[in-house]
């Protein structure tokens, strides 16, 4: 390999080198990994919690325990019911939390009994099934037979599309794919920049180019870095996948390996558009104080579909605003993989986004060069954006 191709594969080479053998790789990988082991322990929690609920039944409340069965089982609820011999022991239970609230009391006097506040899933359990068990009695008094008048006043459900069984697994999927995407596009773009820094300040950058090409230079550092990205990538996906079937959270191995595979090629796409702006923000200062104030609109374009795809798209995976997005450029690389991941596009929709990325792509590697060029030899004061962009020779 000779010319601007080898060149080029030299300094992504000694950039790969360098960040492999450095322990911040190693600790950063480790940290990952906690940080979505956690994550998921949490989830886990919280669902469990959630889903669950505890009620003790004192005096004349006890007569509803079956219809409260019955109702938690129709509705999909988790719902263990106790019955107490009197209402101290019950109260008892309470405070002591193996009971998450005590029913009492009879018709026309229930009373639900939290220690500080009860739930609003259990809420709405008993108070349906008082509601109801009340019509049921005033029908019995009227003379009218409940069950026929509730087979007249039910509604029958249907769908005009198959209930999808796995949901839950698809948006575990989408959040494990954004997150591995947002921090890494994050962490390695940042990285690209505090390089850029790093041999401007120490004035390393001039000798590289009295033999290097400054667009070559920043190419190589770009390619090395985002190599290193992709190599943490493939390796926390690797275990995540394995741990995740492994303990069934996920079911169906497409569900997991494919989205894997797409936010592979997202990670580079967006990882490249991003690595151009972080460096040549970071060629606009000479000191790492400096570096934020430059780099803090690029992560906030970062983030911004971050917390779509976690807070809205798991709720509204068809939500107008977010399918719009995921075209874009600067959005779609988190917000396309993740609705990609729940099942929500299209065949085309993934490669317009993925064909719009790239034109921006090509467009930023041009700016980023013509930035890049015009600021990486400028110390001292910073430089700024349309001095930067002024057209010069090629260096």
């Amino acid at each position: 390999m000779s010319g601007a191709a080898g060149t080029i594969a030299l300094v992504a080479q000694r950039e790969v080198t360098t960040q492999v053998r450095s322990r911040t790789f190693v600790i950063g990988l480790l940290l990952m990994l906690l940080v979505l082991g956690g994550y998921g322990a949490v989830f886990a929690f919280v669902g469990t919690q959630s889903s669950s609920s505890s009620l003790v039944l004192d005096g004349p409340a006890r007569d509803l325990r079956p219809v409260l069965q019955s109702t938690a089982d129709r509705e999909g609820g988790s719902l263990t019911l106790t019955e107490a011999g009197n209402r101290a022991t019950a109260e008892s239970m309470v405070r002591t939390g193996e009971a998450d609230a005590m029913l009492t009391g009879g018709p026309g006097s229930y009373q639900l009994v939290g220690l500080e506040d009860v739930g609003g899933g259990l809420r709405t359990l008993v108070t349906d099934v008082v509601e109801q068990q009340a019509v049921h009695d005033a029908l019995t008094a009227a003379g009218a037979d409940p069950e026929q008048v509730g087979r007249t006043a039910g509604v029958g459900v249907r769908t005009l599309e198959p209930a999808d069984t796995e949901l839950g697994q698809r948006v575990a999927t989408a959040f494990v794919v954004t997150f591995l995407l947002f921090f890494s596009v994050t962490a390695y773009g940042a990285a690209v920049a505090q390089g850029v820094v790093e041999e401007k300040s120490g004035r390393v950058v001039e000798l590289l180019l009295s033999t290097i090409p400054a667009t070559q230079l920043l190419a190589g550092k770009v390619l090395g870095l985002g190599l290193v990205g992709l190599l943490q990538l493939l390796v926390l996906g690797g275990i995540g996948t394995t741990a995740a079937l492994g303990t069934g959270v996920v079911a169906v191995p497409a569900l997991l390996v494919g989205p894997l595979a797409s936010a592979l090629l997202w990670y580079l796409v967006g990882f490249f558009l991003f690595a151009t702006l972080y460096a040549a923000a970071g060629a606009l200062v000479s000191r790492q104080e400096e570096l934020q104030s430059v780099t803090a609109p690029v992560a906030v374009v970062l983030l911004v579909p971050f917390l779509l795809a976690v807070a809205v798209l798991p709720v509204d995976p068809r939500n107008t605003v977010t399918t719009a997005l995921s075209f874009v450029p600067f959005f779609s690389q988190t917000l396309m993989p993740a609705r990609t991941a729940l099942g929500v596009t299209a065949w085309w929709e993934p490669l317009l986004a993925l064909v719009l990325a790239l034109l921006a792509l090509a467009g930023m590697v041009r700016l980023a060069a013509r930035v890049y060029r015009n600021s990486i030899l400028r110390t001292g004061a910073r430089v700024t954006w349309r001095e930067a962009l002024r057209p010069t020779g090629r260096a």
